[in-house]
């Protein structure tokens, strides 16, 4: 992987970061007997900016790339998921959100591509009985 890439990659991590300890200072902000919906919203949010940040810390080994879309499509659904919640919650932001996680993916299915194209091939574990 060219060092432009991976600079990326810790750009990226980085900004995911970012995000997460905004998302735990707005859950901090919510009262759970006033605020549940959003509560929920806001701790599926965290748990898929955490997927994210393991998945792309992968990508920063160079984990191969069955690895990186096996992690990747079982991000999907969570994501589907708070797209439902806010949605439901009629978020003002909503569209912001989506492009924000549906551009995630796209740049680690981009990764799963690039790894692909150079050849990169998953790691083999050899289980004995």
């Amino acid at each position: 992987m060219n060092r432009e890439i991976k600079n990326k990659i810790y750009t990226t991590i980085n900004q995911l970061h970012d995000e997460l300890d905004k998302s735990y200072e707005l859950k901090k902000e919510l009262n759970f007997d006033t605020n549940f919906p959003e509560l929920i919203t806001t701790e599926t949010r965290i748990k898929i900016l955490k997927e994210f940040i393991n998945i792309f810390k992968l990508a920063k080994k160079n984990t191969k790339d069955k690895l990186i879309l096996e992690k990747s499509s079982n991000i999907t659904g969570r994501c589907k998921l708070h797209f439902s919640q806010l949605k439901r919650l009629k978020i003002e932001n909503y569209e912001d959100n989506v492009m924000f996680f549906t551009t995630l993916m796209r740049v680690l299915y981009s990764l799963s591509i690039h790894h692909l194209a150079s050849g990169a091939s998953s790691p083999q574990l050899s289980i004995s009985h």
